[in-house]
């Protein structure tokens, strides 16, 4: 009775990190967490049933291969991408059978096993599936997975199973609990880090959400300002025509200038530093713009951009982002120098941000010249998440981002492609 439940509960785990796997081949279906829910627990009753009643390899392979490939069904559509995730997943699968199994006994087709073995090959597997999430979040260049400290849980759990099997006691029934409480520790350690990625990803929009709040915000009360100004101007028009028309008949062309000039800085909104036409964009470069002018002593503006321009979200995740870094690395230099260039011609965005910074803040040793970001904030675990948005979204627009440094200025150079408005 304890090796069917070691063994259900070993299988039901093992489905498990067989989902995790495929998520991190081709990313999370949230939207088709029932079908998948559905599917696992198919794979479930089916493979526990035919492993126990016929204990036979092929058996075992195929009804694997099958469950495999209909979890990866849910996520893409695409047959080559099927097979490939499919056979990949279920090599590792059985690579960590193969090993376990050759190391601890003489395996013979039929034969029943005690299930402690299962566990191992159960924690090895899990090893396996923590150290891909590591390598392939590295390589997206993403800054929020640090497996790398629970992988000693699994590795300590190995070793106490180990040393039941050596010392001669694996057969007993206290070998069976423990590894049965050690299956347990794992599943919990596992699911309590998915609950914290989940956390932190959650507290990050909420953080976006309200700080869009308050752009929007912001911007409405700069065009409420700029409309009082022009209201006041309209008001008085006639007067000023009436100065300007006899400026005119006197001939007195540079006070006819001086006067305009007047007119024009009556008019002039301190606080609308940016004004494209582009709402939502000048929203977001407006607040944070004015949040930099309030902090630093040289603020250099310069953007150039269609009123219609599209994907205008994106871009205000893109320069929040950015911009924010910037501002808070510019304010703990005496400098306190930014300048921010946004110009889009024929197709193409550029983006230039250059500010004051403290060199130690930068890491280098990244392959192909690539600086390593450190953040300078208290809770560093709860950051990272708004470079990886910039990188994605440079990604996505098949574009480039170029970080240089001289002395103590900062320069991150964007290169976008996006059709014409």
């Amino acid at each position: 009775m304890v090796d069917f439940v070691i063994c259900a509960l070993t299988n039901l785990f093992r489905i498990f990190l067989i989902d995790r796997f495929v998520a991190i081949f081709l990313g999370k279906k949230e939207e088709k967490k029932n079908i998948k829910l559905i599917v696992c627990a198919c794979f479930f009753i089916i493979n526990t049933a035919l492993f126990w009643i016929f204990r036979t390899a092929w058996i075992n392979i195929f009804s694997n291969l099958i469950g495999i490939c209909a979890i990866v069904r849910v996520y893409t559509k695409s047959v080559k991408t099927n097979i490939f995730v499919t056979c990949s997943v279920y090599l590792i699968n059985c690579g960590c059978d193969v090993a376990v199994y050759s190391l601890f006994t003489n395996y013979r087709d039929g034969q029943a096993y005690n299930q402690v073995y299962a566990v191992v090959v159960l924690l090895l597997i899990l090893i396996c599936e923590l150290l891909a999430e590591k390598l392939i979040t590295i390589h997206k260049n993403a800054e929020t997975a640090q497996t790398f400290p629970l992988i000693l849980v699994p590795l300590c759990s190995i070793a106490v199973i180990c040393f039941f099997i050596y010392a001669g006691t694996y057969v007993g029934r206290e070998a069976a609990i423990v590894s049965l409480g050690l299956l347990v520790i794992n599943f919990l350690m596992l699911y309590l880090y998915n609950l914290l990625l989940r956390s932190v990803s959650q507290k990050y929009e909420v953080q976006m959400l309200e700080q869009k709040v308050r752009v929007y915000a912001n911007q409405l009360d700069v065009i409420r300002q700029s409309e009082e100004k022009i209201k006041i101007l309209r008001h008085d028009m006639k007067h000023h025509m009436n100065e300007i028309r006899l400026l005119a008949d006197k001939y007195h062309v540079v006070e006819i200038g001086e006067y305009i000039d007047c007119m024009e800085q009556s008019i002039r909104n301190p606080d609308e530093m940016v004004s494209s036409g582009n709402v939502e964009i000048d929203s977001v470069l407006n607040y944070m713009l004015q949040k930099a002018r309030d902090t630093l002593k040289n603020v250099n503006v310069k953007v150039i951009l269609p009123e219609k321009m599209k994907h205008a979200f994106d871009m205000n995740v893109l320069m929040g982002n950015l911009l924010e870094n910037a501002i808070e690395a510019a304010a703990r230099m005496d400098r306190k120098y930014l300048k921010v260039t946004m110009v889009f011609k024929r197709g193409v965005l550029r983006i230039g941000i250059e500010n004051s910074y403290l060199p130690a803040e930068i890491e280098n040793g990244e392959p192909q010249g690539r600086q390593h970001f450190l953040t300078t904030k208290k809770e560093k675990e709860q950051h990272g998440f708004g470079l990886k948005s910039v990188e994605k979204i440079v990604e996505a627009y098949n574009g480039t981002m170029e970080i240089t440094t001289q002395k103590e200025v900062f320069c991150v150079n964007l290169i976008l492609y996006m059709p014409e408005p």
